[in-house]
Order: C-alpha cells, then sequence, then structure tokens
C-alpha cells in the first residue's frame, strides 16, 4: 500500500496536516453556509419587497386605472419610484395596452410576463399584478361616466421593476468579508498549530538524535526530554537500554577477542597441519612419479630383453628347424607376448589409478578406429581359427567427437580377452546406436563364457572368474577394470551378460557426440551377389550393402557362384568369402579363374590371410587379374573402394617380362595416410611383382613389423598419430626383425631441418612427390642391389587401374578439408591437407591441375591466405571438368 507523501514526512508535518485539515475543512464548509444563507435572504428580501409593493400598486391604483386618470397613474407612479430598489412602474389596461410606464419601463416592458413568477434578468426584477375594480360606489359620479361594475372586474395590470444592482454589491460584500474572516481565522489557527505542534514534537526530536547517535555506536549519550509525560518514561526506557547494549557490547567484544585467540591458535595449528599434509602430498605424489618412472623404467627394460626374444624367436621361426623345434619357438613367443600384454595393463592401470589420464574430444571415424583394432587382432584370431567379424548398422552416424585412443584401447581388451577365452566359433563386433544416438558397442564370443558368481567382481582390479583362469590363460585380470574406468571416463556404460559354456557379449554404451560427415557412402546401384558360409559375415556385408545404398542383393552356396555369376552384366559385382575356415577344401585359383572365364562382373575376394599376396607370387597373382582382394573382416572404405570400381576390364599386365618379374617376391611394407597414394603404389609395385603390405600411419606400421619380415619400407614423412621421422627413429632404435630394413621417404615438400631429422633417423632415400615412377624402382632396385629394368615404366597401365572417379572424390574431399580448415583459421591442417593435395596432383600427368596446386602450396606456405579460398574453388571446378 502506497502513502501519500504528506504522510511520509516527519511527524511535525504529520500532526499539522492532522490538527489543520479538519480546521479547514470545517471553517470552509461554515462560510460557504454563511456567505449562502446571506445571499439568499437579500434575494428574498428583494422579492419580498417587489411583491409587497407590487401588490400595494395594484390595490391603490384601480379606480385611477379604471377611470385612466393620468393625473392620478402619474402620482402613483412617482411615489413607487421613490420605493428603493424600483427603478420603473408601468400600468397596462385589460387588453394588456400600454396605459402608462415610467423609469426603466419607460424604454421597454419585457413580454412574457407572469403574474405567478417574476421575472429576473441579470439586473431587474419585473412583478406584474392584476388591478381589479374593489366595488367603489361612485354614486357621487356623473352617471354617464360610472358603467355598470361588479366585484373582481379586471381593469389592468400593474407592472413593478426592481433594480438588482445594491443586491449584487451586498452580496459581493458579503463574500469578500466572510473570506477574509476565514483566511484571517485559518492563519491564526495554522500559527498557533505550529508552535503547539512544536512543543510537542521538540522532545520527540532529542529522543530521535539520541537514538541516532546511539546507533552510530556513541553509546555513552542518554536522552533527556524536560517533560514528565510519557514521552520522559520513553527516554528512561531508551536510557537502560542503551546501558544494557553497552554491557552486551562489553561483553562480546570480551567474547570476540577470546575466539580470535582460539581462532589464531587454530589456524596455527591448521597451518602446521597443512604444512604437514603439503609435505605428505609431495611425498606421495614423489612417490607414485617414483612409482610412475619404475613401471616405465621396468617397462622399458623389460620390452627390451622381450622384443629381442621376440625377434631371435621368428628369426628361428623362419629357419630351418625340426617340428619340436619349431613348437619351442612358438611357446617362447607366446610367452613374450603374453609378458608384453601385461606390462602393458600394469602401465594403463597405473594412469587411470594417478588419475593422469585427459580425454582427447577430437573428429574421429568409428569404423576406422574399431578396423584399426580388428587388423591388430586378426592374426591371432585366424592363428587359433576363430572368425573375428565386424558389422555396423546401416543407421549408425560414423562420424563422431571422441579419444580415439582410448577407445581402442577399450576394444583391445575385450577382443583380446575374448580371443584368449575362446578356442572355436569366432568373436564378434557390433556397433549401433540408441534412441538418443549413443554409440552401442557388443563384443560377442563364443568362449568358455563366466560363471555368474564371479561376474559382479569382474571389473574389480586383479579380479578373475576364478583362480584356474590365470594358471590356465595367464594375465592380471586389469583388463576389465581399465575397461571400467575409461568407459566411466567417458560418461558410459558397460554391462555384462555371459553363460558359462556358451559365451559373453560385453555391452558398452558411449555418448559421443555427433561430428559433422566427413564422405558420402552411396554407390551407384548395381547387382550384388554374396557367397560366404558365415551368418555374421552374411548379416555385415547385407549392412554394408545398405549403407551403400545397394538393394539388389543375392546370397548364394560356393558351389553355385560360378553359374549364378555367368548371368551378371559388367556393373554386376561378386563377393566371395572364401578361407580354410569356412570353405574347406576349396581351390582359391581354380575357382577365380573359372569366374573369371565366365563372368564380366567385378570380383571381390575377402580372405581370412594376413595377406592375399602372401599365397600367390607375382606370376600367379598376373594370371588370376581381375581380382580385388580383401583382408577377412574388410575394411568399410576399402569395400566401398572396391565396389565402386569399375568391372571386369581385363586390362592386361606390364608386358615386358624383365620389368614385370623385377621385384618379385619381394614384401614391401607401405605407411601412407592418403589412401589414393596408397593405392597407386599398391598397384605399381604389385604390376612389378612385389607384395604389398599397407599401413595408414606409424602405429599401424610398427604394428605390422611386429606380424611379418619385409625387405623395404616406403614411408610418408608426414603422417597423424606417428610421422615418418617419429616411426623411423622407433624402428630403428628397436630390437624388432625390420629394424635394419632399407627406409625411403616420400613427401611432397620438407624444410631443411625436416630432412637432416630425417636421415638421423635411419632414411636410405628420399622421393618427392607427384612419385616419378621410374626413379622409385631405381630408388628401390639400388637400395635391394637389384637390376634395374632398362625399359621404362608404363605409367599409363598402371593408372588405368585407378578410377577416375575415385581420384575427384580423393580431390574434392582434400579440398573441402582444406576450405574447412581455412575458415577454422588452422594453418597447420590446413598445410597437411594441401600437402596431401601436392602429393597427388602429379599421378595421372595433368599440368595444369599441378600447377595450381603448386601455386596454393606456395600461397598457404607463406601465409597469404587471401587468395586461398579462390584458387580453392577454382581447384574444385577444374577437377570436376578433367577428362581422362
Amino acid at each position: 500500500m502506497t502513502r501519500h507523501p504528506l504522510l511520509s514526512h516527519s511527524i511535525q508535518h504529520r500532526f499539522l496536516a492532522v490538527a489543520l485539515l479538519p480546521l479547514l475543512l470545517t471553517t470552509m464548509l461554515l462560510t460557504l453556509y454563511t456567505v449562502e444563507a446571506r445571499r439568499n435572504d437579500l434575494s428574498q428580501n428583494l422579492m419580498r419587497l417587489g411583491d409587497a409593493s407590487s401588490s400595494y400598486l395594484a390595490t391603490i391604483s384601480d379606480f385611477s386605472l379604471y377611470t385612466r386618470n393620468m393625473k392620478l397613474l402619474s402620482g402613483t407612479a412617482a411615489t413607487a419610484l421613490q420605493i428603493p430598489d424600483v427603478a420603473g412602474m408601468a400600468f397596462l389596461d385589460g387588453n394588456d395596452t400600454l396605459v402608462l410606464s415610467t423609469g426603466s419601463l419607460s424604454e421597454q416592458i419585457p413580454e412574457n410576463l407572469s403574474e405567478r413568477q417574476p421575472l429576473q434578468t441579470s439586473r431587474f426584477v419585473y412583478f406584474k399584478k392584476p388591478v381589479y375594480l374593489s366595488g367603489v360606489d361612485f354614486n357621487d359620479y356623473q352617471e354617464e361616466l360610472a358603467p355598470e361594475t361588479s366585484d373582481q372586474e379586471l381593469v389592468g395590470w400593474v407592472i413593478l421593476a426592481l433594480d438588482r444592482t445594491s443586491l449584487l454589491k451586498e452580496q459581493e460584500g458579503i463574500l469578500l468579508t466572510s473570506t477574509l474572516l476565514f483566511l484571517i481565522g485559518m492563519l491564526i489557527a495554522a500559527v498557533f498549530t505550529y508552535y503547539l505542534g512544536l512543543a510537542l514534537i521538540s522532545p520527540i526530536r532529542k529522543l530521535t538524535e539520541t537514538i541516532k547517535l546511539m546507533a552510530a555506536g556513541d553509546l555513552g549519550v542518554r536522552a533527556a526530554t524536560g517533560t514528565n509525560d510519557e514521552l520522559a518514561i520513553l527516554a528512561a526506557g531508551i536510557n537502560q537500554l542503551a546501558e544494557s547494549v553497552a554491557e552486551g557490547r562489553e561483553t562480546l567484544e570480551h567474547r570476540i577477542r577470546l575466539a580470535t585467540r582460539q581462532l589464531q591458535d587454530t589456524l596455527e595449528n591448521l597451518q602446521f597441519k597443512n604444512q604437514e599434509l603439503e609435505l605428505s602430498k609431495q611425498a606421495a605424489e614423489t612417490a607414485n612419479q617414483s612409482k610412475s618412472d619404475f613401471l616405465a623404467r621396468m617397462s622399458h627394460e623389460l620390452r627390451t630383453p622381450i622384443t629381442s626374444i621376440q625377434g631371435f624367436v621368428r628369426l628361428l621361426d623362419i629357419a630351418k628347424l625340426s617340428e619340436s623345434d619349431r613348437q619351442y619357438c612358438q611357446i617362447i613367443d607366446q610367452s613374450a607376448l603374453q609378458l608384453l600384454t601385461l606390462i602393458d595393463d600394469i602401465l594403463a592401470f597405473s594412469k587411470l589409478q594417478s588419475n593422469t589420464v585427459v580425454l582427447t574430444q577430437q573428429p574421429l571415424d568409428l569404423a576406422e578406429c574399431a578396423e584399426q583394432v580388428i587388423a591388430m587382432f586378426g592374426p591371432q584370431a585366424q592363428h587359433k581359427g576363430l572368425c573375428l567379424g565386424v558389422d555396423y548398422a546401416p543407421d549408425l552416424l560414423l562420424d563422431r567427437v571422441g579419444d580415439t585412443i582410448r577407445i581402442q584401447q577399450i576394444l583391445s581388451n575385450l577382443i583380446s580377452n575374448a580371443i584368449k577365452f575362446t578356442d572355436e566359433g569366432g568373436v564378434y563386433l557390433t556397433l549401433k546406436t540408441d534412441e538418443a544416438q549413443a554409440v552401442i558397442i557388443e563384443i560377442r564370443d563364443t568362449g568358455i563364457g563366466i560363471p555368474e558368481s564371479a561376474q559382479n567382481q569382474l571389473f574389480n582390479a586383479f579380479a578373475q572368474a576364478d583362480t584356474s583362469i590365470s594358471r590356465r590363460f595367464g594375465g592380471t585380470g586389469l583388463g576389465l577394470s581399465i575397461v571400467k574406468s575409461l568407459v566411466d571416463l567417458m560418461d558410459g556404460d558397460v554391462q555384462l551378460h555371459s553363460q558359462e559354456g556358451k559365451g559373453s557379449t560385453f555391452r558398452l554404451r558411449l555418448p559421443l557426440s555427433m561430428a559433422l560427415p566427413i564422405r558420402s557412402w552411396q554407390l551407384q546401384p548395381f547387382r550384388l551377389v554374396i557367397s560366404s558360409c558365415n551368418e555374421f559375415i552374411d548379416k555385415s556385408l547385407i549392412h554394408a550393402m545398405k549403407r551403400f545404398g545397394i538393394s539388389d542383393i543375392t546370397k548364394i552356396p560356393i558351389e553355385k557362384v560360378v553359374d549364378v555369376s555367368a548371368h551378371l552384366s559388367p556393373n554386376d559385382r561378386v563377393i566371395l568369402c572364401v578361407s580354410p575356415l569356412f570353405s574347406p577344401g576349396v581351390d582359391l585359383a581354380s575357382l577365380i579363374l573359372k569366374l573369371r572365364d565366365v563372368t564380366v562382373a567385378k570380383l571381390v575376394l575377402l580372405s581370412t590371410q594376413f595377406n592375399f599376396y602372401q599365397q600367390f607370387n607375382a606370376r600367379e597373382r598376373a594370371a588370376l587379374k581381375p581380382v580385388d582382394f580383401l583382408a577377412q573382416p574388410p575394411s568399410l572404405a576399402e569395400l566401398h573402394r572396391a565396389l565402386s570400381e569399375a568391372g571386369n576390364d581385363q586390362s592386361p599386365v606390364i608386358n615386358d617380362l624383365d620389368t614385370a618379374q623385377v621385384l618379385d617376391g619381394i614384401n614391401i611394407l607401405i605407411a601412407e595416410d592418403n589412401q589414393f597414394t596408397r593405392l597407386l603404389l599398391d598397384t605399381l609395385l604389385g604390376r612389378l611383382g612385389a607384395y604389398c603390405t599397407l599401413a595408414n600411419n606409424g602405429v599401424e606400421a610398427l604394428a605390422a613389423c611386429q606380424q611379418d619380415r619385409f625387405d623395404l619400407l616406403l614411408i610418408d614423412v608426414h603422417m597423424p598419430q606417428k610421422n615418418g621421422i617419429e616411426t623411423l627413429s622407433t624402428l630403428r632404435r628397436s630390437n624388432n626383425i625390420n629394424a635394419n630394413i632399407p627406409a625411403i621417404a616420400l613427401t611432397a615438400d620438407i624444410l631443411q631441418q625436416e630432412e637432416q631429422s630425417l636421415f638421423d633417423a635411419g632414411a636410405n632415400g628420399l622421393l618427392l612427390k607427384p612419385l616419378d615412377e621410374n626413379q622409385l624402382l631405381a630408388s628401390i632396385c639400388e637400395l635391394l642391389h637389384l637390376k634395374i629394368p632398362s625399359n621404362p615404366l608404363p605409367l599409363a597401365e598402371v593408372t588405368g587401374d585407378i578410377s577416375p572417379d575415385l581420384f575427384r572424390h580423393e580431390v574434392n574431399e582434400l579440398l573441402q578439408s582444406a576450405r574447412e580448415s581455412l575458415a577454422r583459421n588452422d594453418l597447420q591442417d590446413l598445410r597437411e591437407n594441401i600437402h596431401q593435395l601436392l602429393g597427388i596432383a602429379g599421378v595421372f600427368q595433368l599440368t595444369e591441375l599441378e600447377y595450381k596446386v603448386r601455386r596454393l602450396h606456395e600461397l598457404v606456405k607463406r601465409e597469404r591466405l587471401e587468395d586461398v579460398s579462390d584458387l580453392l574453388l577454382d581447384l574444385e571446378q577444374d577437377t570436376e571438368q578433367l577428362e581422362f
């Protein structure tokens, strides 16, 4: 409720308002009443005077008006004008004809006068009275002058005009006098009320000032009013309250001093404890760091002899040994591998326990992330005769944001365990999504299963299903604990469903956010024939085809593949999944030759062998052309590439026998992050008789070196995760069987300090992109001490195997990535994209395109970014208009 501003001021103002307002209203009402009463009295007196005078004149003028005695009427009128306020008089006969008028009525007589109601104007009041013959005896007069009369005979009218001027003046005087009296009275009342209020409020003000001083902290001041009324009692109460507050304040200050001293003592004690705690923390951190350093040092010290053991065991394994010695070597190799696994688990568990693991959030491809782990465990699964497969749900969006290394660490632990505890059947990895678009990963095996009583503690550190597990299979029991910790770190969830003797299923839910899609998986429609003997492989292939937009799919047994394929067109595709595990007794070479003879459709072979080229030499591979080999399970990107290429083109092999066989039997490891360059090198060197193992980065290259012996390493300098310099340095320092193999570095551009670091790391040669195929062959032959062919290589035959659509797709992806890097002002990523563009620009010998890419490379190198956007758009248009 809002208070009136008048009541929001001091008590004195409110007192004046309360005292004066009623008096003001009362006096005003009385004054108005008095003025109005006086005015009414004057008006009534004037009306009575006019009414009485007009009636009197009407009574006395009957005879004179009847007889038309003008002299007598004039005398009567003159006498009437002497009456105060009479301004005029007039006589009318019975027919309202003017007989005589005097004064103000001599000028004009108002019309419509009524005998009942006087007429008032601004100045005059008019009265009209009838004149009746009153019955006077006229016998004394002449008879001819005395007409016959009767009582109450109307003989005429008397009109009297009264002047209101004096009345108005008297009313004005009354109003002025009343107003002056009102003002004088109010002034006297206001002065009296003010001084009376001042006398009453002054003690209250003194009390207020005293309270203000007390509130400001002056508790020694005391209140005094000088009166003996209620205010004096209030002042006494205030003084007593002030004394109580002063005493309480002194007591409080005393307690505060005591509490302050106690708090200071407590703070000093706490500070001492904090110092002790800090020292203890430093000691703990030092101990923890010492533990970590010790674990890292012991890991390095243990890895060195273990790697040496593995290297020499594999050297013995390829030597001519008896079957028993070969078995001993395998046992030693497996034991060394188990030791390395234990070391990795202990280091990972130590980092998680010390909370030193920090997740990175970067765009990742779920398919690529999972396939790298599958490729690492492929040989181990094949060695045990297990099917290792991966299936991506068609509606799963593969482009996500997360920590690739940690996700792969989770998958590695679970797949490793699944392979370890599975003797027959397979290990199957499934990726799908839930309603919230979180990623669901399931790892299912057909192994020994886990007892229900042991499942609750399985994710605890050092816990295993039973004590015999470690004796039978080995391990520390840290793997699942590491998995649980990493999943929790990602705000995910892990569940276990297992039945003893029937296998286990681990279900992970990882809330990985979406990233911008990098590529389109859609293919041009074609008919597909699948021949496989495994339900999971069939399901994964069908799901992949749905992702690619292919719906015309036929599944047939291996026995009918030749007959069905005979009716296919060049645009159709045939996928064969053949391995000793799924298709025992199948002659792969004979089957491919038959298919080549009866069909023109594109042939894609899925095999569980580590490398297709290890099954056939160069001449046999040339005879089996054309066929696309994909390792089982196939990479989603490689499967997409294989199916997108043209069908059976029957392209010839390099005809020159000397050139074709120059690298026959040479095992080459290619480490290159660009898919297009990998395909080019694989096609070129494969035609020369070599068989190649492909790696996307340095990490995969080092992993491949653990699996096979190579004769040569072709390695790109700029790669993600681990670049060429780091990879070479790590390989040269290791005791790997490939530690000393010749290595040729490939790059589109390199700084002088990078070149020096590259050769210091152990490179034997350096070639610039775009590659000169003859220079590449000469460098390889020189390092491997082979005869250099005299005839140049026909590069057109090699590039003929590479589809122009693939070239355009690869260039457009790099251009799109470069535009995104330019928009983010990420110069490092932009240089990497331009570097890869420069690496593939000269493959098709398109001079104008190569010139523009080199110009773009120079602009980025000098950080002149204002012209980069236009040049990127120009390159994209040129790529679309290229004719091959």
